[in-house]
């Protein structure tokens, strides 16, 4: 199997949501008490991607003498729950990753499922198919990002109706 195409696939993906989600907020900048939050959540929704993206090239160096191991992928899983649990420890001391309603419900929900998919991928339940795991982990992240995009869309979207 060929994990590099796997792996830059995703990248790709983080990086095209990234690139969209700047262009749209430097398009519709306004200079309305909205700025601040907007900025934010184009802050995390970058955090976000950007760690997605380094995460799928981060095993690319290593795949020459580790591909049919399954502790690269399992060492991978542990590092990522640890980067995303940190990261969404100091969102939450900053200014607002947990926001209100279905934002936050998504966001704690997409937290919960990456991290019992590390786990299980950290203690070995997946065997020889750690690979699979790890992509799920990746693929989870990637699914916070698009919502964080759908979040920043909206607000750099949003209309008031009279």
């Amino acid at each position: 199997m060929d994990y590099s195409d796997t792996l830059l696939t995703i990248a790709e993906l983080g990086i095209a949501l990234a690139g969209f989600a700047t262009l749209a907020t430097a398009i519709a900048r306004r200079q309305d008490d909205q700025t601040p939050v907007l900025g934010s959540r184009l802050i995390s929704m970058l955090e976000v991607a950007l760690r997605n993206v380094a995460f799928a090239v981060l095993p690319l160096p290593f795949l020459a003498s580790f591909s049919s191991d399954p502790n690269l992928w399992r060492v991978g899983s542990g590092v990522y729950i640890i980067t995303v649990l940190a990261h969404a420890y100091f969102r939450k001391l900053g200014i607002g990753f947990f926001t209100k309603g279905w934002f936050r419900t998504s966001q704690v929900a997409l937290i919960a499922a990456t991290s019992l998919v590390a786990i299980a991928n950290i203690v070995g339940l997946a065997g020889s198919d750690a690979f699979s795991l790890y992509i799920a982990n990746l693929l989870l992240g990637l699914g916070s990002s698009g919502l964080m995009f759908l979040s920043v869309a909206k607000g750099v979207l949003y209309v008031e109706r009279p």
